[in-house]
C-alpha cells in the first residue's frame, strides 16, 4: 500500500510538472466557459415571445413592436415551446385576461422583465404570470456540445496518465517497475486512482461552470463508472507509444474513437442501434443525455461499468505483452 501511495504522489508531481498536461487538464473547463458564452449569447441576444394564434390581432401587433413573436396553435403547444432549451416566455389569453407563462428555471429576473415588457407594450394593468413545471427539451446541438465537454473531461483523466506512462516507458522506469517487487495490480491501481480523481474533478468543474450543480452527484457517478474506460485509454497509449512523438500519433487515433463513437449513435437509424450496445462510449453518451434531460441514468451507468470491464481485459492483455510485464510474480 505504501508503494502505491508513493507512486500516486509521484504521478501527480510529474503531471503538474508538464505544461502540456496541465493545459489538457484545464481544457474541459475552458470549453465549458465557451459553451456558456455561446449558448448564453444565443439565449439572451434578443427578446422573443411565443403567443397563441387565438390572441387578438391588435394585441399581437403591439407585442411585435417590442419582441420577436413565434406563433403556436394552442395552449399545449405554447407550454411545450416554453419548455424548450432556450429561454422564452409564452403569452396567452385566459378568461379575458393576459397570462404570461415561463418555465421557471431561467435567469434571475427573466419573468419580471418579460412581465414589465408585456405590460408596457399592451399598456395594461400588471399581468399575472405562472411558472409551469415541465420537462425541458434540449436541442440536439446543445446536448451534443455539453456531452462532448463531459466526455473530454473523462478522456483527459485517462490520457494524462497515459502520457505519464509513456514518459516512464521512454525513460526506462517502467522496465525497472517490471522487475521490482511491485505487482501489475499495484501498478494498474497507481494509474487508475489519479485518472479517476482527474475525471471527477473535471466533470465537477464543468458541471459547476455550466450551472448543473443539481446533477453534480450524477456526473461524479458517471466518472466513477467510467473507471475502466479511462483505464483502457491509459494502457492503450502506454502499450502503443514508446515515446512522446508516438504518443501524439496514438492520441490522434484514440481521442476520436473515445469521444465520437458514442455521439455518432445519434445519427444511426434505431434498427442498427443495437450494434453500439457493446461499446462503453455509447453508454457514456447515453448517460450524459439522460442527466441533461433530468432523467435517471442508473441503467446507463451500470452498462458503462459492465461493458468497460469487458473491454478492459483484452486491453490489459495487449499491454502486458507489449511491455513484457508479468501478470503474476
Amino acid at each position: 500500500m505504501k508503494s502505491i501511495i508513493m507512486t500516486i504522489t509521484r504521478e501527480f508531481k510529474l503531471i503538474f510538472r508538464d505544461g502540456i498536461t496541465i493545459y489538457l487538464t484545464i481544457s474541459p473547463a475552458v470549453l465549458a466557459l465557451i459553451f456558456m458564452f455561446v449558448f448564453g449569447s444565443v439565449q439572451d441576444s434578443n427578446i422573443s415571445l411565443t403567443v397563441e394564434k387565438s390572441l387578438p390581432r391588435d394585441l399581437v401587433t403591439k407585442l411585435e413592436a417590442v419582441a420577436d413573436i413565434e406563433y403556436v396553435d394552442n395552449l399545449e403547444s405554447l407550454k411545450e415551446r416554453v419548455s424548450g432549451a432556450d429561454s422564452i416566455a409564452g403569452v396567452t389569453l385566459e378568461g379575458g385576461n393576459i397570462r404570461l407563462i415561463v418555465e421557471g428555471n431561467e435567469a434571475q429576473g427573466f419573468a419580471e422583465l418579460r412581465q414589465k415588457l408585456v405590460n408596457a407594450a399592451l399598456d395594461t394593468e400588471p399581468i399575472q404570470y405562472t411558472t409551469e413545471t415541465v420537462e425541458g427539451q434540449n436541442s440536439l446541438a446543445y446536448t451534443i456540445s455539453m456531452a462532448c465537454i463531459f466526455l473530454l473531461a473523462l478522456f483527459i483523466g485517462g490520457s494524462s496518465l497515459g502520457l505519464s506512462g509513456v514518459n516512464e516507458r521512454e525513460s526506462g522506469v517502467i522496465r525497472a517497475v517490471s522487475v521490482s517487487p511491485m505487482t501489475l495490480g499495484s501498478y494498474v491501481v497507481s494509474k487508475i486512482i489519479p485518472s479517476l480523481l482527474f475525471g471527477m474533478i473535471g466533470v465537477s468543474a464543468c458541471a459547476l461552470i455550466m450551472g448543473r450543480v443539481d446533477a453534480l452527484l450524477q456526473f461524479l457517478l458517471l466518472a466513477l463508472c467510467s473507471v475502466f474506460v479511462s483505464s483502457m485509454i491509459i494502457f492503450l497509449i502506454i502499450a502503443f507509444a514508446s515515446n512522446q512523438i508516438a504518443a501524439v500519433g496514438v492520441l490522434k487515433i484514440v481521442m476520436p474513437l473515445f469521444l465520437a463513437v458514442g455521439i455518432s449513435a445519434v445519427f444511426i437509424p434505431e434498427k442498427w442501434l443495437f450494434l453500439y450496445y457493446a461499446l462503453p462510449m455509447y453508454w457514456q453518451y447515453a448517460a450524459i443525455d439522460m442527466v441533461i434531460s433530468n432523467r435517471e441514468p442508473t441503467f446507463q451507468l451500470l452498462m458503462i461499468l459492465a461493458t468497460g470491464f469487458v473491454w478492459f481485459i483484452p486491453v490489459m492483455i495487449i499491454f502486458t505483452k507489449k511491455i513484457k510485464m508479468k501478470t503474476w510474480r
